[in-house]
């Protein structure tokens, strides 16, 4: 088996060679490839079956090499840049003519993130060009946070880069940001783990002039469709924690049986026959860890394939972080329950 080391300087040698390899972040592994490589690029749309409508992020190596990838870089974003990169925060601005269309999915903006990663710093910084990298799955279902899940997913297909767990286990926090006015239009597109007050208290202490925008149009970020992260089992969020379970069953067959079989291009997963294991996810108490987990979770039960996966939400999730993991749940679950 090689080492990291060689794996390292075989995924060097494939980026060069127009080829795509899985690398990991902090985050979740990502499916990379180099931004001036237009082969690669197509190449992470057809491995992933991904539409071209769903836009890559840009993972570069600086703040420096940042710039290069954008037509306006202002003070909040240096600033903002300054405060969490190396880190799960990933900024949309208007982009220059580095970025190709293929990546931007025809948008005049870019999604921007220094990974805190050792490996995928060293990387970007050993092929000097930044790398487009969506997570290392295919279209619509489950994010890896291991390498073992990359493997699942695309067998030998793609070269994987061997690195530790990802340390937070949910993808970036995307944040717009617009000048209009001399004031800055911020937006959260995606949560994750850097969250908005902690960006609402890091301004706080500086003289930018700026408002949050509530009602947003996320097409500008990664993942903005309703069904995403889905387990190859069917996956129930129930909101009412009264239910009893001997009512369960018959309410999710019914439910489930209901639903189409596909929303904007995602098949939407349901039991194969009538509902007899019912297997509840149990995440941790503390939203950051639950975070960690909560990939790995969906990835272990569905290897115990029971008929359904059902997770009961009660008024104990409640706070930003557990927003940010909700936001994944939601969208990995067939169907809710209120």
């Amino acid at each position: 088996m090689l080492t990291v080391q060689q794996q390292i300087n075989l995924a060097v040698e494939q980026l060069q060679n127009n080829e795509v390899v899985a690398m990991p972040t902090e985050t979740v592994y990502g499916l990379a490839a180099r931004i001036d490589s237009e082969v690669a690029i197509k190449k992470i749309f057809s491995i992933k079956q991904r539409p071209f409508f769903d836009p890559l992020i840009v993972h570069v190596s600086s703040v420096d090499q940042a710039k290069k990838c954008v037509t306006e870089w202002n003070e909040l974003s240096d600033f903002l840049a300054k405060t969490f990169w190396p880190g799960p925060l990933t900024l949309v601005l208007p982009k220059s003519d580095l970025i190709s269309d293929l990546i931007t999915s025809g948008l005049p903006s870019v999604a921007l993130r220094w990974p805190q990663h050792p490996i995928a710093q060293e990387l970007i910084n050993r092929v000097g060009v930044p790398l487009a990298a969506p997570s290392a799955n295919k279209f619509g279902r489950t994010s890896p946070t291991k390498a073992q899940h990359v493997k699942e997913e695309f067998s030998d297909s793609v070269l994987v880069i061997e690195g530790d767990s990802s340390s937070v286990g949910i993808e970036s926090t995307v944040l717009s940001v617009k000048k209009q006015n001399n004031i800055y239009e911020l937006a959260i597109l995606r949560k994750g783990s850097i969250l908005k007050s902690q960006i609402t208290e890091v301004l706080s202490r500086q003289s930018f002039k700026y408002q949050w925008q509530e009602v947003i149009d996320k097409i500008e970020s990664p993942g903005h469709m309703k069904h995403h992260y889905m387990p190859s089992i069917p996956l129930v969020v129930c909101r009412d924690a009264k239910l009893k379970l001997s009512e369960l069953s018959g309410l999710l067959n019914k439910k489930l049986n209901e639903l189409p079989d596909e929303i904007e291009g995602v098949k939407i997963i349901k039991p194969k026959s009538d509902i007899k294991k019912i297997e509840f996810l149990k995440l941790s108490s503390d939203p950051t860890q639950a975070a960690r987990e909560l990939y790995s979770q969906l990835r272990a039960a569905s290897l115990r394939s029971p008929d359904v996966l059902c997770f009961i939400q009660t008024s104990a999730h409640t706070g930003e972080m557990w927003e940010s993991v909700f936001d994944r749940l939601y969208k990995a679950a067939s169907l809710i329950l209120d």
